[in-house]
């Protein structure tokens, strides 16, 4: 019977190599385990640990191997490299430790034969793409990254080399399955002098850095799971502090933060994953423009300050922000920076540090019911309602008393008589959905708007709300229900509605001129809503897409209740509308607020040979000329 083939067990070390390596890693161990218990409980990752459940917990551990959003969103395959590398020679080490030190006192080879060959090669081929992913991450990483980086390139490459000269010293029949070192093992003989200084040099800089791991940038690698289990693929809103329906006493409620301390423990592991690849701040349209917000810093800055450092969110930088979801959508390891920002508009407004313009939208939202000041008098009067009706239409306060949104939701009721529905509207009983004051960060206001509206609709026996405004689609479809425990209302955006009726043949569209789409950040990346208004366009003209688009998307400026707030010419809508003008000559849109600011800003830029419509528009004029 041939003899086994197995792995040597410290080859060319002197006996007292093991007993040593384990001294050195008692301290190290202690180091390493304090940061995890210190992250732990600053972070508070254990709260977040038990929210977990086998599904979320398959979703994440997913999520994490496979790299999609890294790939998808970033074309991160550098990083995907580097972790499939690590995450592979972490397997094997381990491996390798249960059969050395464990398994063989009792006999047992796990390593042997056919299954040593084949842990050689697969050990050889991951570390050479481990080594790939760090050559290529190198330039695109800041001081520490690139420090962090060397460190893992000097264990890879010191592996390599361990490896050869072991192979030119002690051949056996797995040599030629490791064939990095196989190939290498004619070169190296010159370097067995200085064998056990790469092997302890390699072996204590991986100590070293699994010690500091806990206290540096590496730290997502393991929170990433827990982030990316809880987290779900479109950005949400950050939870409520209370629910009015139960609350008693809301003096006693801790609303938004002042030390970033404070923050619900469901932010703060959020926290702990952040990598510092800035790929928020690259996709923030506040930053791209100019505005005081860096998502990024705001991030690890909050971080720096659990952790005892000194940091100060600035008023400026929280009211940047547009609530586009951006910076949460480009994120590989799902962190939302925009939630914390929303987070301290919460407690800015219960301080009552807010500016004029603030104030007069929470005044007109609480005076009037909506919020552009106008009574509720003979609200949607100019809107005819059929008896029972397939649904209810949500016009929203923007369309309901601006003539020309009032063309716009008429075309788009007259379409859907067209295709046989029967629509009916709530007349004066509409009100305001409650968006705009909940961005600005007055949640008690936007939870008696969600209460008043789910009775309303109760009385009214809606079951189906058809919604033009994707940010009031966003609260009644994801916000709703976290606030109204029996909501059974169906929420679904006039867009999708539109695509349905168009597949299913009961309208038709006609050849139009050249058409881009400009994506509502609240359609696209709140509700995931892509690929309808696409299949129209396409159907409907000559469709292009802009540079930006999807999920990547470039808001117009509105969002976050800038619409309100903010004063001056949009540099955002300028932007976009600059972008589009590469594609086509008319820009679709399907969001009152964006049809506003990209009309203005093709105004404020002096172009005239080009167009803004609304999708409900371009199905009717299309449908015209059929």
């Amino acid at each position: 019977m041939s003899e086994l083939v197995v792995r040597e067990s410290f080859p060319l070390l002197p006996p007292y190599t093991p007993p040593l390596m384990y001294a050195i890693l008692i301290p190290i161990t202690i180091v390493f385990l304090y940061g995890i218990y210190r992250i732990a409980s600053r972070f508070e990752l254990t709260k977040a640990l038990r929210s977990l459940n086998l599904g979320s917990l398959s979703r994440g551990v997913k999520r994490v191997i496979s790299q999609r959003r890294v790939i998808e969103r970033t074309k991160g395959f550098p990083h995907l490299f580097l972790f499939l590398g690590t995450l592979v020679l972490f397997l094997g080490t381990v491996t390798v430790f249960l059969e050395t030190d464990i398994l063989r006192h009792f006999g047992i080879f796990i390593l042997k034969d056919a299954t040593y060959f084949t842990f050689e090669f697969i050990m050889d081929l991951f570390g050479l793409i481990f080594i790939l992913g760090i050559i290529l991450l190198f330039p695109t990483r800041e001081r520490e990254g690139k420090l962090l980086l060397l460190g893992l390139l000097y264990i890879g490459l010191t592996g390599f080399l361990i490896e050869s000269i072991r192979i030119h010293n002690m051949p056996n029949e797995a040599s030629p399955y490791s064939f990095i070192g196989n190939l290498l093992s004619s070169y190296t003989g010159s370097l067995t002098g200085i064998y056990q200084a790469l092997w302890w040099s390699h072996a204590i800089l991986a100590f070293l850095m699994i010690a500091y791991l806990p206290y540096s940038n590496l730290l997502h690698s393991l929170t990433a799971i827990v982030t990316s289990s809880l987290e779900g693929d479109e950005p949400e809103f950050p939870k409520e502090p209370f629910l009015l329906q139960e609350i008693e006493d809301l003096e006693s409620v801790k609303i938004g933060f002042e030390d970033p301390k404070e923050l619900p423990w469901y932010e703060k592991y959020r926290l702990s994953a952040c990598v510092k690849c800035g790929r928020c701040t690259d996709s923030c349209p506040s930053n791209i423009i100019g505005r005081p917000l860096s998502p990024k810093e705001v991030v690890i800055g909050l971080r720096a300050s659990i952790l005892g450092a000194e940091y100060e969110l600035g008023d400026d930088t929280v009211w940047s922000c547009v609530a586009c979801g951006a910076c949460a959508s480009s994120c590989p390891n799902y962190v939302s920076p925009f939630s914390f920002l929303m987070e301290r508009r919460r407690k800015l407004v219960l301080d009552g540090k807010i500016d004029k313009k603030m104030g007069e939208l929470i005044n007109s939202l609480r005076r009037y019911k909506n919020s552009l000041s106008v009574p509720q008098r003979g609200r949607l009067s100019w809107l005819s309602s059929d008896d029972d009706p397939d649904y209810y239409i949500w016009v929203g306060c923007q369309y309901s008393f601006d003539p020309v949104g009032k063309k716009v939701v008429s075309r788009l009721v007259d379409l859907l008589r067209g295709a046989g529905l029967r629509i009916a509207n709530l007349g004066e009983l509409e009100t305001c959905c409650g968006e705009p004051v909940r961005r600005l960060g007055e949640e008690g206001m936007f939870q008696e708007f969600a209460l008043s509206n789910s009775e309303i609709f109760k009385e009214l026996g809606v079951k189906k709300l058809l919604v033009l405004c994707p940010h009031g689609l966003t609260v009644f479809r994801k916000e709703y229900p976290r606030i109204i425990k029996d909501w059974n209302v169906e929420v679904i955006s006039h867009v999708e509605l539109l695509s349905d009726l168009i597949n299913k043949g009961k309208l038709k569209v006609e050849k139009f001129d050249e058409l881009t789409f400009h994506d509502p950040c609240n359609l696209a990346r709140f509700n995931g809503i892509i690929e309808e208004p696409r299949s129209i366009l396409r159907m409907a003209g000559a469709f292009r897409e802009m540079r930006r688009s999807g999920k990547d998307t470039f808001c117009c400026g509105a969002g976050g209740a800038n619409y309100w707030y903010q004063t001056g010419e949009s540099l955002m809508a300028k932007e976009r509308v600059k972008e589009a003008r590469e594609a086509a000559k008319n820009i679709v849109v399907a969001c009152p607020f964006c049809y506003a600011m990209l009309n203005d800003a093709i105004k404020g830029l002096g172009i005239e040979d080009m167009r803004v419509l609304e999708i409900s528009e371009l199905v009717s004029e299309a449908s015209q000329k059929s």
